[in-house]
């Protein structure tokens, strides 16, 4: 039976998987649904499926005030502009370039963590860590991110992408700031399906284009990002973050890049370069010492 360290770091790896496939699939959501038709549906759709779950199947109690009012705050950071926000970036951007600005977020998380959550603030080797890390997500996605910086059309799809990645980051740190006794899969469902109302509303205003119809790949696209994208890697890292050092989940930005790479390889027939394993290589030692760093203090703590 897994101890209660080891499933938090499944569910850590899980996310890291899953998320880093989305890079993939929601590219090819955004070019064929209306974005926030795309997005609002998926996380109301996803929310409300997992609530359903948790209360007409499993009988869990109805949670307080306090707790819906602060998962109406956490959604409106991590699903209406972490996640709906980025969604409409990638409309004008690759999903490389999205990958590697998505990874800023673990710095997001450090520099936030230090003021709100003193006790889990990195040490030296953890910063190294972030560092050696962020370098090789740049070295991976320096080919895709320099000639996206020639066409004026990108700008927009950078400004509403470090938005969610900001939104992401403060969230993530936030929600470490209040401890409840719900399940994980509580949070997750309320915060896909609170943050997925702001995004329907948008939606209803920027309108469908009437020769719009659905298509078998649409469903398809549709059934993946719920069922996988949504409710089971959204659960995941929920559970991995209530369980797990806010700077040490943020890891999955760092990993996710280099599987959407790799996709796009398989895929795509892109070329491995030298550069890409190089910047592979460091990423790893990067969330090496993200993990060797949290190791450390938790070790210091318990003596």
């Amino acid at each position: 039976m897994m101890d209660r360290l080891s499933k938090p770091y499944l569910a850590l790896m899980l996310t890291c998987l899953i998320w880093g496939t989305t890079y993939l699939v929601n590219k090819l959501g955004v070019t064929q649904i209306p974005v926030f038709l795309f997005t609002s549906t998926r996380q109301l759709i996803s929310g409300g499926l997992l609530l359903m779950y948790l209360f007409i199947i499993k009988k869990h109690p109805w949670p307080d005030t306090r707790y819906l009012l602060f998962q109406g705050m956490m959604a409106l950071f991590m699903i209406t502009l972490g996640n709906g926000i980025g969604t409409y970036g990638l409309a004008y951007i690759d999903s490389g370039v999205s990958a590697i600005l998505a990874a800023v977020s673990p710095v997001i998380i450090a520099l936030l963590t230090i003021y709100l959550k003193p006790d889990e603030q990195l040490n030296r080797i953890g910063w190294l860590g972030i560092i050696t890390g962020f370098g090789g997500v740049v070295m991976i996605c320096f080919d895709k991110l320099a000639p996206a910086a020639n066409h004026d059309s990108t700008v927009l799809g950078f400004i509403f992408t470090l938005i969610s990645v900001v939104a992401w980051g403060f969230g993530s740190v936030i929600s470490k700031t209040r401890h409840f006794e719900y399940s994980p899969l509580l949070a997750a469902g309320f915060q896909m399906f609170f943050g997925g109302i702001p995004l329907a509303i948008i939606a209803l205003f920027v309108g469908v284009p009437n020769e719009f119809h659905v298509t078998t790949n649409m469903l398809i696209i549709w059934v993946y990002l719920i069922g996988l994208g949504s409710i089971v890697a959204f659960s995941c890292y929920i559970y991995a973050l209530k369980h797990l050092p806010a700077t040490l989940v943020s890891i999955q930005s760092y990993i996710n890049p280099i599987i959407a790479i790799f996709l796009g390889v398989l895929f795509l027939q892109e070329k491995v370069s030298f550069q890409l394993i190089i910047g592979a290589v460091l990423t790893f030692i990067g969330v090496f010492l993200v993990n060797y760093s949290q190791y450390r203090r938790r070790k210091k703590s318990n003596l």
